[in-house]
């Protein structure tokens, strides 16, 4: 039983891994939107929404060490993990992935302030909360528990039958998607807010991350300081200005996907620079 699953899991990587991640998730998403809803006691949603949100969140890379252990051993686990060590890159990567997102929001912020006679909008929080507030997001937000699994995993795969302009949209739709309960989970991040959007802001973060994934050679540590950045700066900035204009959040994502058309670019120029994945030649 246990060699027919292996064997199945072996030609079809990919798609058992999206099934694997969508029915773990969703069904922890799943008991989570029941207390809410009152169908189950509710004292599990008042209690423990944040475990619970959290343990759902961390379902690909947990889904993606199980599968690559299952499939390539030992040897596969150490090609997967040896990702995350990979560090030894010129400083502008570090100050890209770091410092990107903050600017462009900040910078559309200054704007946003010199433009409008109204409501102004201010910035909160002290250096140390802001810093706190990263590392939060970086361990229980999405950052360490999804990156091993769309980009360590899922990606050079993809890359492997596609290019990564391609495997960046393939990615894209499956992990906006892949957030779809939580929109209907009040108290969540997502609840509340535009799903249209948030495929596109999905989407275009997707596309710079593949980049950084590729001009690094595969190094997880970037996609994780990239997209914690951008949870970061999106969490700081969007709940201060989502009740003033639903207008300025399309203007942030519409800004982004113009800077996002030269990644493409170069993506296009470059197609020969993506990382694919290796643990074939293991077996």
């Amino acid at each position: 039983m246990y060699r027919k699953f292996a064997n199945y899991i072996k030609k079809h990587e990919i798609l058992s891994f999206i099934v694997m991640v969508y029915i773990c998730s969703w069904a922890i998403w799943g008991i989570l939107y029941s207390s809410c809803d009152g169908i189950i006691s509710k004292s599990i949603y008042k209690e423990h929404i944040v475990v619970f949100v959290s343990l759902g969140s961390i379902m690909p890379s947990i889904i993606s060490i199980v599968l690559t252990g299952c499939i390539y051993k030992k040897k596969g686990l150490k090609q997967l993990f040896i990702r995350l060590t990979k560090w030894r890159f010129n400083i502008v990567f570090y100050i890209f992935v770091l410092g990107y997102y903050p600017l462009i929001y900040y910078s559309i912020v200054l704007i946003y302030n010199t433009m409008n006679n109204g409501s102004k909008i201010r910035f909160g929080g002290t250096p140390h909360w802001i810093l706190v507030s990263a590392i939060w997001i970086l361990i229980f937000g999405g950052p360490l528990g999804e990156e091993i699994g769309w980009r360590g995993f899922l990606l050079p795969r993809l890359q492997g039958k596609f290019s990564p302009f391609i495997a960046s949209l393939v990615i894209g739709i499956i992990w906006a998607c892949w957030h779809l309960p939580l929109f209907f989970i009040v108290g969540t991040v997502q609840n509340g807010t535009s799903f249209p959007l948030f495929v596109l802001s999905t989407l275009n973060l997707t596309l710079q991350i593949t980049w950084v994934f590729n001009r690094t050679k595969g190094s997880l540590i970037f996609p994780i300081l990239f997209h914690t950045a951008s949870n970061t700066a999106a969490g700081l900035i969007y709940g201060l200005v989502m009740p003033l204009s639903f207008s300025f959040v399309l203007v942030c994502i519409t800004v982004q996907l113009i800077i996002t058309v030269f990644i493409v670019i170069d993506m296009i120029n470059n197609k020969l620079d993506k990382v694919v994945d290796t643990n074939k030649y293991l077996l």
